[in-house]
């Protein structure tokens, strides 16, 4: 049986790493941030990170190797706060990104031993396009309150200036985190999937043939 070329297969592959970073950019809270302008010394500023349904926090954790140490940890966004419509839409194309690729990548990966016909090969290309769509509106979030007139930047900064003798200062806007970049990412490889998937053909079941042998009898006369 002949095994499925690294041709066949790119679509899945393709559609593999745009899944891992679409996850990465949906979940995780560093999406965008916001970096401290002034307060502290230039060569350390305080960086605060946002992602699409958690926040950057901390805590205070007792180690009986380490001592007290703090974690950086991802919280959910507190029930005041106030998500605008830019928001809530990066939110459901996140997520719809997140089911529908999640989906379609993984009968893709199993294309090797499910023989897909072409017409369910480019219609899960089509798929990947529609998530490269999806995911592209995700970074709605850039101009959402997230990014633009952050509540909770201003919390910050207000609870720091009145307990504290140092003016700490944030950046009005916000700029791409490490999580904006996986989107945009993510967005490149979900069409690069698509198109593969769209312009090569599936893996095809190998050939199976019979081997026949002619057998002749003679017969001994007495």
């Amino acid at each position: 049986m002949a095994r499925p070329t690294l041709k066949s297969l790119s679509p899945a592959i393709f559609a593999a790493v745009a899944f891992t970073l679409s996850w990465f950019a949906g979940i995780w809270c560093h999406f965008v941030q916001f970096t401290s302008t002034s307060g502290t010394s230039s060569s350390s500023p305080i960086t605060v990170n946002f992602g699409i349904w958690y926040y950057q926090g901390y805590q205070v954790v007792d180690s009986a190797v380490q001592g007290t140490v703090v974690l950086q940890t991802c919280n959910q966004y507190p029930s005041g706060t106030n998500i605008d419509a830019a928001w809530r839409s990066a939110r459901a194309f996140s997520t719809m990104t997140l089911i529908i690729g999640g989906i379609v990548t993984f009968f893709a990966l199993l294309s090797g031993f499910l023989y897909p016909s072409s017409t369910s090969y480019k219609s899960g290309g089509l798929a990947f396009l529609l998530c490269c769509l999806f995911q592209g509106l995700s970074l709605l979030l850039l101009d959402s309150n997230a990014c633009n007139y952050n509540e909770m930047i201003d919390d910050l900064e207000k609870s720091f200036n009145d307990s504290n003798s140092i003016h700490l200062d944030f950046e009005e806007t916000c700029s791409l985190g490490p999580g904006a970049k996986c989107a945009i990412a993510s967005t490149v490889f979900w069409f690069v999937a698509g198109v593969a998937a769209l312009k090569v053909e599936p893996p095809r079941r190998g050939e199976i043939t019979q081997q026949t042998q002619d057998v002749t009898y003679t017969r001994d006369r007495q």
